[in-house]
Formats: C-alpha cells, structure tokens, sequence
C-alpha cells in the first residue's frame, strides 16, 4: 500500500514484476542494470518517488478539488497521482515514457483500486493510457484537448525535455488550469531541477509560477503551482 495521512492506494509489488515479453524490454533492462533512469529507454516508471508523496499530501492539506476536473498524470509510473485523481471523481489520463510500465504497472494498479468490481468496467472508460515520450503524446491528442489539471512528479531532472514539458503546458493547459510540479531543487548528477525550470518558464513568456511548498531539511524538495499569464 501506498499510504501517506488517510491515503492509501494499493499498488502491485514492482521487484517482482515478471514480464514475458523477450529480454530487451525497457523494465528488464532496468532491473538487470540497477539503475532508476536509463536514457532514451527507461525513465523510472518502476519506483515511486518521494516527491510523489509530498504533492499527495499538499492536495489533501489544501483541499485542492479534483471532482469532475479533467486531470493529466504526465510520467505517471506507477500511477499513484492519477489514482489519487481519480478517487477525487476526476477523469484521468496516465502518460508513461514506457509501454511496459503502462501495461504491466499502471493499468493494473488503476483495476486495483477500483473497489466495485461489478461497474470497474464502466469505471476504467473514464481513464486513458498513452506511452511515448511528451512530444509524440501532444501529437497524438485531439486538437482541442485540454486539462483542468496537469500532475507531474520527479520528471524535471533532464533539461533536454524541458521545452517538450513546457509546449505541453502551452498547449494542454485550460486557459484558467493549473499544474503542479513536484521535483527535487537540484539533481545531482543530470543537471535539472527547480530553478532551472522556472527559467524554462521565464524563457516561454507564457506562465506565472510559484514555490508553494518545500522542504526544510535534508535533501530539498519542492512543489511549483503553475497558471497561464
């Protein structure tokens, strides 16, 4: 169980995850190297982040309403954010880099947590699932597509992808919609992080941002609220 105040959101056991789908497989990959991220091939879908919790806990402290909201969970992994949206009474799309970790991750966490298993049917119809990185998933949506909502947790740590995110926004974002970012300040090792974003957002002359969450000790964490100019 994924649980965190009076959330709680049942998930399956990814270290045992078996996937019969060859031996080149992005999630097989992953687990033979040890490594959270590869790049181009697997962007972390297995493990559920830190910052995961913290935005869940922001939305529950601050009563943020999701009821009948159209909500997006860019980078979604596991599923947990988009889950929590859905318990909320949204309508939800999951997005993953990874097909494996739609299919063998996501999906069966969102059947999972669909109690009435008479109408999870019906349930389900109310979520989308696409994979592919952010550009080809913009792509692919319908022209007048638009969130009231945009999730997105410990997906800012390659500055290559920013201009990819932040088009995304632009283009996804309902004129008075939100988007709330959960990331670390800085990532070591990558580059990316919190105050380079901001100036991802500066640059788009399209956003207004700010800081409304972070942490105070140990290695530093954040959550960024977004809104169109």
């Amino acid at each position: 169980m994924f649980m965190c105040g009076d959330v709680e959101i049942g998930h399956i056991v990814t270290n045992e995850l078996q996937i019969n789908n060859g031996t080149d497989n992005a999630v097989e990959l992953a687990e033979k190297e040890h490594s959270d991220l590869i790049t181009g091939k697997y962007e972390g879908g297995l493990k559920i982040w830190e910052c995961t919790y913290d935005l869940i806990e922001y939305l529950e402290e601050n009563n943020i309403c999701l009821e009948n909201k159209k909500v997006v969970d860019l980078g979604c992994g596991s599923g947990i954010l988009g889950i929590y949206a859905f318990q909320k009474h949204a309508s939800v799309t999951f997005q993953d880099y990874n097909k494996e970790i739609i299919e063998h991750v996501t999906i069966p966490n969102v059947i999972l947590n669909i109690e009435d298993e008479e109408n999870r049917k019906n349930e389900i119809q109310k979520c989308q699932f696409y994979s592919g990185d952010w550009q080809s998933f913009n792509e692919i949506l319908a022209e007048n597509e638009k969130y009231d909502i945009i999730l997105t947790s410990e997906t800012i740590y390659n500055l290559s992808n920013y201009d990819k995110l932040v088009n995304f926004f632009n283009q996804r974002l309902t004129n008075d919609g939100t988007v709330y970012i959960a990331a670390k300040t800085y990532y070591f090792g990558v580059g990316g992080g919190m105050r380079q974003f901001e100036q991802a957002l500066t640059n788009s002359g399209k956003f207004k941002f700010e800081i409304v969450w972070n942490t105070t000790s140990g290695i530093q964490r954040e959550i960024m609220k977004i809104t169109r100019l």
